[in-house]
């Protein structure tokens, strides 16, 4: 007879939510390394010179969280119960934060103002406007992976308690039971099989 915990329907989730996770940190990751936005300098009398932001530049702490979140998978093999628990809100607070930040970074001022920095550093910088700035969809790219990221979160929530944990196989030692030596308990007088 199975218990119901094995038989549940959140058993199914958990290989996939923990892949998941590894695949959403890893996407974002890839998409916060692409160029977000660039530029063209021309100035008079010199190359042009291309002036390209990643997405580390305009959100460094997204490249971050995208990390955090591939480690959370690793978490949620390592923990139950309630460290389970705590690892999906962590996942579902850095997916929603992962997201607002690769959203504002790529549509709001954050690009602009990372292109901004980088064109003054470049030695074709000479003053000049910076023209037409050209932006990529990367930004909406890795906000859907922290979405998703957040999602799974959720999924860890609803049906991190029915999953089975490590083995206590790897607990420190002092956690194991103690065996008792069977021929002490005869010399005493106990049944040592009881």
């Amino acid at each position: 007879m199975t218990s119901p915990v094995a038989a549940g329907p959140g058993r199914r989730l958990y290989a996939p939510t923990v892949l998941g996770l590894l695949v959403a940190g890893g996407v974002a990751w890839l998409a916060l390394g692409r160029t977000w936005a660039g530029t063209r300098l021309a100035p008079q009398g010199l190359p042009p010179a291309d002036v390209v932001v990643t997405g580390r530049d305009v959100a460094p702490l997204a490249a971050a969280l995208a990390v955090v979140v591939v480690t959370a998978a690793l978490a949620v093999l390592a923990t139950r119960g309630r460290g389970r628990w705590v690892v999906g809100v962590l996942v579902v607070l850095l997916g929603l934060g992962g997201a607002v930040l690769s959203v504002l970074g790529g549509t709001g001022g954050g690009a602009h103002d990372a292109l901004t920095s980088a064109a003054e550093q470049s030695p074709a910088f000479t003053g000049q406007d910076l023209g037409r700035i050209a932006t990529s969809p990367w930004p909406f790219v890795a906000a859907g992976a922290f979405a998703l990221a957040a999602l799974l979160g959720l999924v860890v929530l609803r049906h991190g308690r029915s999953w089975p944990g490590m083995s206590g196989r790897y607990d420190a030692p002092s956690r194991r039971p103690v065996v008792e030596d069977p021929w002490k308990a005869l010399d005493e007088g106990r049944d040592p099989t009881v």
